[in-house]
């Protein structure tokens, strides 16, 4: 049967669309919720050509195997009107593709670190801006009851409603340090309210009335709000490593007197002592390297750097470890000099844009270009980077050379900004000192600048070709090796690494029936103890499942490899696993692939266990686990031939 066939029979013997509440698929198997059993076959079902195996509990499983259950879920989107959220193998999607490239790449400490502070920042965003607009409100009420402007009655100031809106918009930044400690203790899996205290600690106004502190025969000056949003990170990272700690090595009946006690009270001393002092020196550091050095006495060429060279930063997802920074600013300065600048940065994007339609033959880019234009205007500068731009290279650099202009402007008035989130033109009503003008300047300038740089240099029409292919109606589809995979060398033996550390148990001794009746394929299971998947061998990453739950890779001998973290967590939809690759990177053996929570997914109930197999096992003579109760991730598992 082809794909579209059997989604057809799928659908059919399900009691057909009507009957399809809800229809997911993961790596192997579609899982269907059905609105009545009535109409179902299943056993119909299990005779159809390219079913693997049917599981019924509650959810019906209809296992087809990896790959073949994306396109057959594609089949039943596309021909029915069910709502299936799958991943798209066959739409050709330059800017996902483009994303998904840069993100894999982001594997160095320092870029986890960055991506962690944009997972405890960015849920804080729509309050910012909604806090900021609220009080440039206020700011344009108070511009208005000046006497000199003469437009409304001085008095409002001192009406009931305008002292409410001042001070409800105050309410998120009087309290930020609050919500990042609980989104910092969420993000590394500790309990919540703990992160909070640690935020709470940091601002505490009774560490100004004490002012110093004997401690071990020390005096210890400190203050209040001392290491900024930067000390509550680090503090509230601390209360969870502690938690942690404390949890594995008290009893359950203590646990929840002891642990949060010694947390708080541990944590509280160590954040005094030595997170505040240190995080305050280094908050003072990057602030006068940013304002005094870069902005102040670098003047517009400072201005033009950081504009310039904002963008790339983006890319390998450095940014994110710049929200702290202008929040920082914010609270010391009132304003964030810094955020304007940077936004000069996308204006350089539209402006690229523009010359690039105007250029552009090929009618497919000339639509892509037509279709993300309008929200870089609105400062959503993603879909003009990774679906533009960055595919074709030189305009990236155009464009980020001639955003710099606007920015080297913007230095020069030293215009600022009184929250963070918005960008592009949705920024000019939080511009603070009714800097509108000189903001508004500076974009048409960084517009002026990306779209002369790109048009003159950025853009030669065989990018274009090299990107789409001579056919200009249809974009070219990446290369992908065919599955000489498929046809592994004769008794040619090929030992299979482990990707994991833990204990080997066997297939059938999972609660999972397609896991445990090789539905799939043929294998092991490990029950880790690190939570760090590896490649366990050299080849080439063929499905990366959109959790991250789950990674199948093919061998240079042909060996079809899927390696799944834990048993149905497909389900788990938290920051519990972090992705190093994408679809169709060439990976090496011991590279890794992906970490993970393990106590994150046990606390939500899921087994960790993982199996590791071979979904094209009938294309080898043998395949035997090694004769061991315990691997290390890099050591022999599995021997095919």
């Amino acid at each position: 049967m082809t794909n579209q066939e059997l989604a057809h029979a799928i659908v059919k013997n399900l009691g057909g669309e009507t009957n399809i509440a809800n229809l997911t698929n993961c790596i192997t198997r579609l899982r269907i919720d059905v609105k009545s059993r009535n109409n179902v076959d299943l056993e119909a079902i299990k005779q159809l050509d390219g079913v693997l195996s049917v599981i019924d509990q509650g959810t019906i499983q209809i296992v087809l195997g990896p790959g073949k259950v994306t396109k057959v879920a594609n089949e039943i989107h596309e021909s029915t009107t069910i709502n299936v959220d799958v991943e798209d193998d066959d739409e050709f999607d330059v800017a996902a593709d483009t994303k998904a490239s840069y993100k894999a790449k982001q594997t160095s400490s320092i870029q986890q670190l960055f991506r962690h502070i944009g997972n405890i920042f960015v849920p804080i965003v729509p309050g910012l801006v909604a806090s900021g607009l609220m009080l440039g409100i206020a700011n344009l009420i108070t511009n208005l009851a000046n006497p000199d402007a003469g437009i409304l009655d001085p008095a409002v100031l001192e009406s009931d409603w305008y002292l409410l809106l001042e001070a409800i918009g105050n309410l998120l930044f009087g309290a930020l340090g609050v919500f990042v400690g609980i989104n910092t203790a969420r993000e590394f899996g500790g309990t919540m309210v703990l992160g909070g205290i640690a935020g709470l600690l940091i601002n505490a106004p009774v560490l100004d009335d004490i002012g110093s502190l004997n401690l071990f025969g020390l005096n210890l000056e400190i203050s209040s709000g001392l290491g900024g949003l930067l000390g509550v990170i680090v503090a509230a990272y601390l209360f969870v490593r502690i938690e942690k700690f404390i949890r594995k090595r008290v009893a359950d009946s203590l646990d929840l007197i002891l642990t949060p006690l010694i947390t708080v009270m541990v944590g509280s001393i160590i954040t005094i002592v030595v997170i505040q002092p240190i995080a305050g020196v280094l908050t003072s550091g990057i602030t006068w390297f940013l304002v005094d050095i870069m902005m102040e006495s670098g003047g517009i060429i400072g201005g033009y750097i950081l504009s310039a060279t904002f963008l790339p930063l983006v890319t390998v997802g450095m940014h994110q470890g710049l929200v702290p920074v202008h929040l920082e600013l914010i609270d010391q300065f009132g304003s964030t000099t810094l955020l304007p600048i940077l936004a000069m940065a996308g204006g350089g994007q539209v402006g690229a844009m523009i010359a690039i339609y105007i250029k552009a033959k090929n009618q497919r880019l000339k639509n892509t270009v037509a279709s993300v234009l309008p929200v870089g205007f609105l400062g959503i500068g993603e879909p003009l980077i990774y679906g533009v731009s960055l595919p074709l290279g030189r305009p990236f650099i155009t464009a980020c050379l001639g955003g710099g202009f606007g920015g080297a402007f913007l230095s020069l008035f030293q215009v600022g900004a009184i929250t963070v989130g918005p960008s592009g033109a949705v920024l000019i009503p939080l511009i603070a000192d009714n800097q509108y003008l000189l903001y508004a300047i500076g974009l048409i300038i960084s517009y002026a600048g990306g779209f002369i740089l790109t048009y003159l240099f950025g853009y030669k029409e065989e990018m274009v070709r090299k990107l789409y292919g001579d056919n200009t109606d249809q974009p070219k589809k990446k290369e992908t090796k065919q599955k000489e995979a498929s046809a592994p060398k004769q008794q040619e033996e090929t030992h299979i690494a482990s990707p994991l550390s833990g204990d080997i148990r066997p297939l059938n001794e999972l609660n999972d029936e397609v896991f445990a009746t090789e539905a799939v394929g043929k294998g092991v299971a490990i029950h880790p103890t690190e939570g760090k998947l590896y490649a366990p061998v050299d080849g080439t990453v063929t499905t990366v499942f959109p959790t991250g739950h789950a990674i199948g890779i093919t061998s240079e001998n042909g060996a079809e490899i899927l390696l799944h973290i834990g048993l149905d967590t497909v389900e788990i939809n938290d920051n519990v696993f972090e992705l190093y690759v994408a679809k169709d990177d060439k990976v090496e053996k011991g590279q890794l692939l992906c970490t993970f929570d393990i106590d994150a997914i046990i606390d939500k109930g899921y087994d960790v266990t993982s199996p590791i197999v071979i979904t094209n096992s009938d294309a080898f003579e043998t395949i035997e686990p090694v004769n061991e109760m315990y691997v290390k991730a890099g050591s022999k598992l599995l021997t095919v031939k």
